[in-house]
């Protein structure tokens, strides 16, 4: 027990008031000598008693008036049979998710971000000058927090905006933790400020909170030694209905987007509201550039598309966004942007390993006018694919004159090991390899990896013997395989079929190399996928991700030898779709906001001019919060640009200036866009019974304002106050008292009590 008024307790001696007065004043009886008193005898003596046991229960409540009203006025506070933090030093750590959820503005209430802060403001007010404070921010889990005190803590929060990523309460607890143990002072204490969306109370989040309750002490009440407290400030809206409309997606349908040639993107809009959205202005851009607009409804509760069909005269990365005019809950989804990387054309090296001056005769010649039919066939109108036809001994210089992004190997039997090397290193930086079978293939080249320094290639499966009569014409009516329905995980071949129907159905294989997949590497998880096979099940072609690129490989020949594929409508769009989605998983220029942008050395626009023999090389970033400078790397090492915590476009240039001719610069530029999770915009609160289970695996308080989360943590510094408690004793002692002066003793007064 302590009391926090110390001074005013001595007022409790003011119970010798009623005392001395009692003392002075209390009734004495007078004995009479009456002759029949003797018979009255035990009802005084009864009377008596009675009366001394109502003076006395009097006496006793007068006197605990003034004692009760002096300790209330003196702020009692019950300690416990423990030791308490008191006024010690305390390291508070502020794990604050500024997620693009809390920018949620109710009508007629400022931002949810704006309502953490005036709330965090005031925890901070209560804190002393010798207290620690340290900020983590749910988009900046990785940055080391650093110490402040009150006055750098308001002006960091100042700052803060909530335009960060999703990110896990599990997450921010986890960072908070390792935060707090870098703290200065023994007595920490976690503050987590978020809005509590049920996608960031998942069940992983869950997990997380019992392992890391497993691994820490937490306490729910401190203890006076080390100890680390968890409390949680909940600033969400707790609406039932918030009208929301959002551009949850913007996706590129084409595979590649060619200059000069129409390219297809989709956006995905949805509504929240259980009300339709009708006559919403959605704005298409290209480069913040505005196009028509057009008008869309959407329906309660659901989502709908729209399409552009739209073309881009320059090559280069640009931007293409979809924009919802309207003014909603949640504003900063409303728009939305995909970079879309435009190529003057897509330059396909085909590499031929038995050439021939036969029309149709080589390994290559079919996969050629696939891949440029209207060069082929006479048409003016450009092809989207370059292909050029190469031996295996010009492979190298081939690769040196043009920006190739696909090469084909056809029925190749021998390469030598340079050239092995410049494939692997080629795909690892993102190429793609596509191995067609043939006769003069050999199987052992292909079985084996192929290396260059820190690269390596292996191919997706084994080659082994010919199955099949690969001597015989495929047209021909002896004994074929037939070709099953391609795999549905494929998208871009989903155009081949028309309903249910196989594409594939009149394709005949006489003969096909056995491929040999590991079955624990066919699977989504490792990327590995068999995108044909025949009706009895073997495997006929096969992809998988090597390093940055793509390796497709086919176990049937690119020409007519051993299947009648060539021959068919289908082949023209089944190798262009493949060759064109190869192509265009070239670059990602799409980051999640707050990962950094890593540009290599290769990925730069090419120089339209050769630069002199001394240069100087200048780096700059214009982002959504201003330009500046960036450091120049080493050479050959890569641009970093980490400040990426805002949602937008980031343009990285390129200066690079001849010394010799300072006027003679050049400017490259590239873009990346960053955006947030769609998931940020679907605002459903998380439910107060896993809320509660959280704070319970953490032995945590859930508040929802500062003035009670105050309240508790003085409780835990200094005890819990019950000078309440002690009101209302003190009320009860009152009224009791004065029902016991005008109900017992007047009323014995007036019954004729002896004197």
């Amino acid at each position: 027990m302590s009391l926090l008024n110390a001074a005013l307790a001595f007022g409790a001696f003011a119970f010798t008031i009623p005392l001395i007065i009692h003392l002075f004043f209390r009734s004495r009886f007078k004995t009479v000598d009456w002759g029949a008193m003797y018979l009255l005898e035990s009802v005084v003596r009864v009377n008596r008693r009675r009366m001394q046991v109502t003076n006395l229960l009097l006496l006793l409540l007068r006197c605990a008036i003034p004692v009760l009203l002096a300790f209330c006025l003196a702020r009692p506070v019950w300690t416990g049979l423990r030791a308490l933090a008191g006024d010690a030093p305390k390291t508070l750590v502020i794990a604050i998710d500024d997620s693009r959820s809390l920018s949620l503005t109710p009508p007629g209430e400022p931002a949810r971000i704006e309502v953490a802060k005036q709330e965090i403001r005031a925890v901070l007010a209560e804190l002393t000058r010798r207290d620690e404070v340290m900020l983590v921010r749910g988009s900046r889990l990785g940055a080391v927090p650093s110490k402040m005190g009150v006055s750098d803590a308001l002006a960091t929060l100042r700052k803060i905006d909530a335009q960060g990523n999703a990110v896990s309460i599990g997450q921010l607890i986890d960072a908070a933790i390792a935060a707090a143990d870098e703290g200065s002072h023994p007595r920490r204490q976690i503050l987590v400020v978020s809005d509590f969306q049920a996608a960031a109370v998942d069940t992983a989040t869950l997990e997380a909170a019992r392992r890391i309750a497993e691994t820490n002490k937490i306490e729910a009440e401190t203890d006076g030694g080390d100890q680390l407290v968890i409390d949680m400030l909940d600033v969400g809206t707790h609406w039932d209905d918030l009208a929301n409309v959002s551009v949850d997606a913007v996706t590129i349908d084409s595979p590649v987007i060619v200059s000069e040639r129409s390219g297809v993107y989709t956006a995905t809009l949805r509504n929240a509201s259980d009300l339709p959205a009708n006559d919403l202005r959605l704005i298409w851009s290209i480069d913040g550039k505005p196009l028509e607009p057009r008008v869309v409804s959407i329906d309660a509760k659901s989502t709908s598309t729209n399409r552009l069909t739209h073309t881009i005269d320059q090559a280069g990365i640009h931007e293409v966004a979809a924009t919802i005019d309207r003014g909603d809950v949640l504003v900063d989804d409303n728009s939305r942007s995909v970079a879309v990387e435009v190529i003057d054309e897509v330059n396909v090296l085909l590499v031929d390993g038995r050439p021939s001056n036969e029309s149709l005769g080589g390994q290559a010649d079919f996969l050629a006018i696939a891949l440029s039919p209207f060069a082929f066939g006479g048409d003016d109108r450009p092809d989207p694919v370059r292909a050029a036809v190469v031996t295996p001994k010009r492979l190298q210089s081939a690769l040196d004159e043009n920006q190739t992004r696909v090469i084909v190997l056809c029925g190749v039997g021998q390469l030598p090991d340079s050239a092995k090397q410049r494939i692997a290193t080629f795909v690892d930086q993102g190429g793609a390899l596509v191995v067609f079978d043939g006769p003069s293939l050999r199987p052992e080249l292909y079985n084996q990896t192929w290396r260059n320094q820190d690269t390596a290639l292996s191919f997706p499966a084994s080659l082994g013997d010919i199955v099949g009569q690969p001597d015989v014409d495929s047209s021909a009516s002896q004994e074929t395989f037939a070709i099953d329905q391609p795999t549905s995980l494929y998208q871009p071949w989903k155009i081949l079929a028309r309903g249910s129907d196989n594409p594939l159905s009149a394709v005949n294989v006489s003969a096909y190399r056995a491929l040999t997949i590991d079955a624990a590497d066919e699977s989504e998880s490792t990327g590995r996928i068999v995108l044909l096979r025949t009706t009895d099940g073997a495997p006929l072609a096969v992809m998988d991700t090597v390093g940055d690129g793509t390796v497709v490989q086919f176990a049937i020949s690119g020409n007519a030898a051993w299947t009648n594929l060539p021959l068919r409508p289908v082949f023209l769009p089944l190798i262009q779709q493949l060759v064109l989605d190869l192509a265009g998983k070239r670059s990602d220029a799409m980051i999640q906001v707050g990962q950094p942008i890593v540009i290599g050395p290769n990925q730069w626009p090419a120089m339209k001019s050769e630069p002199g023999t001394r240069t100087r090389t200048r780096f700059a970033a214009r982002t959504p919060r201003g330009q500046f400078e960036l450091e120049t790397p080493d050479a050959g090492d890569p641009v970093r640009l980490t400040a990426t915590y805002a949602p937008g476009v980031y343009r990285i240039q390129k200066r690079v200036t001849d010394l010799a001719d300072p006027e003679n610069s050049e400017i490259m530029e590239t873009l990346r866009i960053a955006t947030v999770d769609a998931s940020e915009s679907m605002l459903v609160d998380v439910s107060q019974e896993r809320q509660q289970t959280l704070a319970n695996i953490l032995n945590a308080k859930i508040f929802e304002s500062a003035a009670l989360l105050q309240d508790a943590d003085r409780s835990r510094s200094f005890g819990r106050e019950i000078w309440r408690v002690i009101l209302v004793l003190l009320l009860i002692a009152l009224v009791a008292e004065l029902w016991l002066q005008q109900n017992l003793v007047a009323r014995r007064k007036i019954t004729g009590g002896t004197p």
